[in-house]
């Protein structure tokens, strides 16, 4: 019994889609070996002689540790148990407070498990990124599986969100986080991380989604191609925007909550990210940095999209034909129309009003001042309470979380570099924990 479609056979230059996990039926093999970058990092990188999906392991599964019941259920349904083993969490894959761990089963596939941890299991926000991430892994995968653009996006594999710790489990990610100069990217290189990343907001905008949270922690990136993760910023298409995200990378319009979303929205994101690449250091958050004028090959493509308002920006569509046409005219082959999004604007509409309806009355002697916070509470949370009391704060922004996790947060988000540290290029491996 297959669990998934097989990717194509073949690889291209967006980026093989991993191999997901298949319940029965052999495995072609494929030669490891072990390459330290110019970073430090130890990477172990397969160099297979035809495609197999497996172009990273995902490190060592800890020895001598019993194997454990794993019950996940398929893209398509379907509920499997397996025997698995995991390994040591890896905390700069995913953004805090989720979790990332190798995971083996006993058939010999390979894979990722994002999890929130048991004591996460209160923070409704948290949950509800996860459960946002499946639901967009899952609605990528149906729309792109098989062709050749679903390497740019991870590869759901499986998934339970009725357990202490609710989990997605993926295929292995490819690459590494982009992490400015120290990669040495070249125009070539700058030029194909720019094309996919604009490629993944259009295919994503096909298919109803802006994902709010594109940051260097977020973008991988290998000889093959881009690959981009953390799609519990994933959110649907004409959503009213809530304040989300972190300067600069997120637009003006998101961190303001005002309007709905939209894929423009996503695409300020991606001028950010490539002015890091290029520069090594965050942009202006309002608009155009300052010495746009001499990164020539930043401003030359991406010069509109650091417009400060969205309607002053390209469509994604409009970018990726300038940028290459031939890859905008592949794409548009593949585009199918989504058959219920009128019913689900319905539905989302009813809902809407319904929630207004019973929406209670704010009492008679607290006038309700939106966005208002109490006098020594910058957090949205008292100093002496619980993190947010009985619901988070008003105004949550995906990124607020206590003090001993604003540093995992900001490590995440820099692409896996750790501050104060003395190394070159100022990062560790994935599998480092130190602080």
């Amino acid at each position: 019994m297959v669990n998934d479609h097989r990717p194509a056979p073949h690889p291209d230059r967006f980026g093989p889609a991993p191999e997901p996990y298949a319940a029965a039926g052999p495995r072609p093999t494929a030669r490891q070996e072990s390459v330290h970058d110019p970073e430090g990092d130890r990477a172990e990188r397969a160099r297979p002689s035809e495609h197999t999906g497996r172009e990273a392991r995902t490190g060592p599964v800890t020895p001598g540790e019993p194997a454990v019941e794993l019950s996940f259920v398929s893209p398509q349904g379907a509920t499997h148990r397996v025997r698995a083993r995991f390994g040591p969490d890896r905390p700069r894959l995913v953004r805090p407070p989720a979790l990332a761990r190798p995971v083996q089963f006993e058939d010999g596939w390979r894979g990722f498990q994002v999890r929130l941890p048991q004591e996460a299991g209160a923070d409704r926000e948290a949950y509800t990124l996860l459960h946002a991430e499946i639901t967009a892994a899952l609605a990528l995968h149906r729309a792109y599986a098989g062709t050749r653009f679903g390497g740019l996006f991870p590869t759901p594999v499986g998934y339970d969100v009725n357990t202490p710790a609710p989990f997605v489990l993926y295929a292995v990610p490819r690459g590494r986080p982009l992490s400015g100069p120290t990669e040495r990217v070249s125009m070539g290189e700058q030029r194909a991380v720019e094309r996919d990343l604009v490629l993944a907001v259009r295919l994503m905008e096909a298919v109803g989604l802006v994902h709010r949270g594109i940051v260097p922690g977020a973008v991988r990136r290998d000889a093959q191609g881009v690959q981009v993760w953390d799609l519990g910023s994933v959110v649907r298409t004409g959503r009213p925007r809530v304040p989300y995200g972190i300067p600069p990378y997120s637009s003006p319009e998101q961190r303001a909550g005002t309007g709905t979303t939209e894929a423009r929205d996503a695409l300020w994101s991606v001028a950010q990210v490539m002015y890091h690449l290029v520069t090594g250091r965050p942009g202006s958050a309002d608009g155009p940095p300052a010495d746009l004028a001499a990164q020539r090959s930043v401003q030359e493509t991406l010069g509109q999209v650091f417009a400060r308002r969205a309607q002053d920006r390209p469509t994604p569509d409009a970018l990726l034909r300038t940028l290459a046409p031939e890859v905008a005219a592949e794409a548009a082959s593949v585009l199918l129309p989504d058959p219920l999004e009128r019913h689900r604007r319905e539905f989302e509409e009813i809902r809407r009003r319904k929630h207004a309806s019973l929406a209670p009355p704010p009492p008679a002697h607290t006038p309700s001042v939106p966005g208002q916070e109490r006098a020594g509470d910058p957090g949205g949370f008292g100093a002496d309470g619980s993190r947010y009391g009985e619901a988070p704060p008003a105004q949550f922004t995906g990124y607020e979380y206590p003090a001993r996790e604003r540093s995992r947060l900001r490590t995440w988000i820099s692409g896996g570099r750790t501050s104060g540290t003395n190394e070159p290029g100022g990062s560790r491996s994935e599998g480092d924990t130190r602080r």
